[in-house]
């Protein structure tokens, strides 16, 4: 890996970071009738380093901005409820776009979203032993799709002008995601 690519994964890291911070903040800030439910902005992050990166540096960016967002804003259990859903988000996303080659990026990001939400609804209820928590995964899969489609359509508008300002390719693999536009 050369210094520059590094240093973009390194200010990735840092947008992610801040992206989740400034979410769990909103978060405290306006009540969401839905316990836990947030916009997922940092997927956006992992998407585009899928995209123009590769799976490693996708799954290291996602478990350190999960375990540094989780010191910074909710502790160490956060951490335990984030990483798995972040690892089986980037997972998810990176065999569609490997395999799902007509899927554009606003149908990953949505595939993204609900592994996410879904492996958070698993991790609770292997923790608490309440199998009915796996109910609240059927609301949660509802959130997934809208908010993936958000995050989804912010990725089709922004990823190539950012691929540009920052002079990288995307991978070969993923050329078809921004290709295909939404």
């Amino acid at each position: 890996m050369t210094t520059k690519q590094i240093t973009l994964l390194a200010a990735l890291l840092a947008m992610s970071l801040v992206l989740s911070v400034v979410e769990s903040m909103l978060g405290a800030l306006i009540p969401v009738p839905i316990p836990g439910v947030k916009l997922g902005l940092a997927n956006i992050i992992a998407m585009f380093i899928l995209c123009y990166f590769s799976l490693p540096s996708a799954l290291a960016v996602g478990l350190l901005r999960t375990f540094l967002t989780s010191l910074f804003t909710g502790g160490i259990g956060m951490f335990l409820y984030s990483a798995p859903g972040a690892v089986l988000s980037v997972l998810v996303m990176y065999a569609a776009m490997r395999y799902l080659k007509r899927l554009s990026i606003v149908g990953i990001s949505m595939l993204g979203a609900c592994a996410h939400n879904v492996m958070q609804v698993c991790v609770a209820v292997l923790v608490t032993g309440e199998a009915h928590l796996f109910y609240y995964a059927f609301v949660l899969l509802i959130v997934g799709a809208v908010s993936g489609t958000i995050t989804g359509v912010v990725a089709a508008v922004t990823f190539i002008k950012a691929s540009r300002a920052l002079n990288i390719l995307a991978r070969h693999d993923a050329k078809y995601v921004l290709s295909g536009g939404m």
